[in-house]
């Protein structure tokens, strides 16, 4: 079992001009003189030659139609095609870092705004409270010295009547 695990291990890489040298080479060998029934062997070499063989049919029509499509005319114009879609992205995502990058320094600004704009009503309200209260005690003179313009007012009519 392990003779024929060596084999068939050494004949995985084999390819199909390989097999078929070897498969000539042990016809052309009297190895069945020495006793030894080799035709399983030559029944595996025949099919590994046989699936290489198509193998290797088989990837080459493959290149064949590779060749056939890139050459076409529509495969021409999708890659065309394919290649602007790939150029006008590349600057639209370009375009949308430095609108981001634009947007990211709005924002700041905005923020720095804001915060300004809040300290200025802060400001005013600090103000408006100021100002009120001078109010309050502008009127609050001006009723003492009306009062005081009225007594005066009084006295001196008690004068001119005394």
């Amino acid at each position: 079992m392990t003779v024929w695990a060596s084999i068939r291990a050494k004949l995985i890489g084999l390819t199909a001009d390989v097999l078929l040298l070897l498969k000539m080479m042990l016809k052309s060998y009297s190895i069945r003189g020495m006793g030894t029934d080799i035709s399983p062997f030559l029944k595996m070499l025949g099919s590994f030659f046989e699936l290489a063989t198509f193998y290797d049919q088989e990837r080459s029509n493959l290149v064949d139609k590779a060749t056939i499509i890139k050459d076409s005319k529509p495969y021409l114009k999708v890659k065309e095609h394919l290649e602007i879609v790939l150029r006008v992205w590349d600057e639209k995502s370009k375009e949308l870092s430095t609108a981001i990058k634009s947007l990211e320094k709005v924002r700041n600004k905005v923020k720095k705004l804001k915060a300004h704009r809040d300290a200025a009503k802060q400001e005013v309200e600090e103000m408006e409270s100021k100002v009120s209260a001078t109010e309050e005690e502008f009127h609050k003179c001006s009723d003492v010295s009306l009062a005081t313009t009225n007594a005066s007012n009084v006295v001196e009519k008690k004068k001119q009547v005394l």
